[in-house]
C-alpha cells in the first residue's frame, strides 16, 4: 500500500467554508510519579479554571496510562498524551489511543512525538534511526495508526441476539500495512471509537524530529508551545498567539489548533494563573470557548467528524473480494 496518510477533511475545508476556529487552551503536565496522588484533583481544577485540554508529557509515568486514569474523572477537558511514534508497535499504540477515546467519550487526541534519544531505541532492541529515517517512520506509523482506527465501520457492531451475531464482519477491514520497517495486518481488536479518528497534533518542540510530511501536511494541526516557566504575562502570550495565527497555514498540519502552556509553576497558584489567562485571552478572541462536557475533541478543535472509508479489497469477512475483482 501507499503509506500516504489518509487525511480527513477539517471543518474549515468542507464545502468551501472558512471558519478558522480559534485554538484551544491546553496545559502541559509532566507525568512525574510525585504528582500521582494529586493529579486528578489538579486536572479537575484546571478544567474548572477554563483549560480546554491537557497534554501529558512523559516524566516517569506513561502519558497514555495517566490520560486513561484522568478520563473518567473529568468531563469536558481534552486529553492528549505526548507519546512516541518511532520505537513502538503501531498496532498496540493505535489500540491504546482508541481505548482512551472510549474511556473519555471522545475527548482523546495524540500529541505525536518522534523520539531521538538513543536509550529509547536500546530499550526495544532497535538501531537508532537518523533524522530522515525517523521522519519516514513517523509518517508511516501515523498512516498505519489511522488505518487501524478506521478498520471498524460505525455500524459494525450489530448485537443480533436471535442470529447470535455480535459483529458484521463485512463492516470490518484489514489494515494491510506494509511499511519500510513494520507491517500491520489488523483489524483493530476494539470497536470504532467515538471520534473514529482521534485528532493527531504536533507540538512546536517536536516538529523538527517528526519531519515536514507529518508536521506540515498529514497531522491535524499544530500545537503552539508557550513557555510560561518564567511567568505568564497576558500581553506577551497574546502577542505570540496573534503572530502565530496571522502567519497563515500552508498545510493541514500547520494550522494552530492548540495553544499549550509549558512549564506552568504548579507551586504558585496554577489554577488562578490559568483561570486569569483563559478569561483574558478569550476576551481578546484568541481562544476557543470553554468546552461543554463530553464534547468531542475533534469538534472542539474545529475538525469535522471523521468519515469511515471501507475498502472492499480489505474486507474482513469470508466474502472478502480480491483487488482484481474490485478493479
Amino acid at each position: 500500500m501507499s503509506l500516504t496518510a489518509e487525511h480527513p477533511l477539517t471543518s474549515d475545508q468542507q464545502d468551501g467554508e472558512a471558519t478558522a476556529p480559534r485554538p484551544v487552551l491546553a496545559v502541559d503536565l509532566v507525568t512525574d510519579p510525585a504528582l500521582a496522588g494529586g493529579i486528578a484533583s489538579l486536572a479537575r481544577g484546571l478544567e474548572e479554571a477554563g483549560a480546554g485540554a491537557l497534554t501529558l508529557s512523559d516524566g516517569g509515568l506513561h502519558p497514555v496510562h495517566v490520560a486513561a486514569h484522568l478520563a473518567p474523572l473529568t468531563r469536558a477537558i481534552g486529553l492528549l498524551p505526548r507519546t512516541d511514534a518511532i520505537y513502538v508497535e503501531p498496532f498496540h499504540l493505535a489500540t491504546q489511543l482508541m481505548s482512551l477515546d472510549h474511556l473519555s467519550h471522545g475527548r482523546a487526541g495524540w500529541l505525536l512525538q518522534a523520539e531521538t534519544d538513543p536509550s529509547a531505541a536500546a530499550a526495544v532492541g532497535r538501531e537508532v534511526l537518523g533524522l530522515e529515517a525517523t521522519a519516514r517512520e513517523a509518517a508511516d506509523v501515523l498512516a498505519a495508526v489511522r488505518r487501524v482506527w478506521d478498520s471498524w465501520a460505525p455500524d459494525a457492531v450489530v448485537r443480533d441476539v436471535e442470529r447470535g451475531v455480535y459483529v458484521d464482519a463485512s463492516r470490518l477491514q484489514y489494515a494491510d500495512v506494509e511499511a519500510e520497517t513494520f507491517s500491520v495486518r489488523g483489524p483493530a481488536i476494539t470497536p470504532r471509537s467515538p471520534q473514529g479518528l482521534p485528532p493527531v497534533l504536533v507540538a512546536d518542540t517536536d516538529r523538527a524530529a517528526v519531519g515536514a510530511q507529518v508536521a506540515a501536511d498529514t497531522a491535524d494541526g499544530r500545537v503552539l508551545d508557550l513557555d510560561v516557566s518564567g511567568g505568564a504575562r497576558t500581553e506577551q502570550l497574546a502577542a505570540w498567539i496573534t503572530e502565530a495565527l496571522e502567519e497563515g497555514p500552508t498545510g493541514n498540519g500547520e494550522r494552530v489548533r492548540l495553544v499549550r502552556l509549558v512549564g506552568l509553576d504548579l507551586e504558585a497558584d496554577p489554577l488562578g494563573t490559568v483561570g486569569q489567562l483563559a478569561t483574558e485571552l478569550r476576551a481578546r478572541d484568541l481562544l476557543s470557548p470553554t468546552p461543554a462536557p463530553r464534547r468531542a475533541l475533534r469538534a472542539q478543535l474545529g475538525l469535522a467528524p471523521a468519515p469511515s472509508h471501507l475498502d472492499p479489497a480489505r474486507r474482513a469477512d469470508r466474502a472478502r473480494l480480491t483487488r482484481e475483482e474490485t478493479a
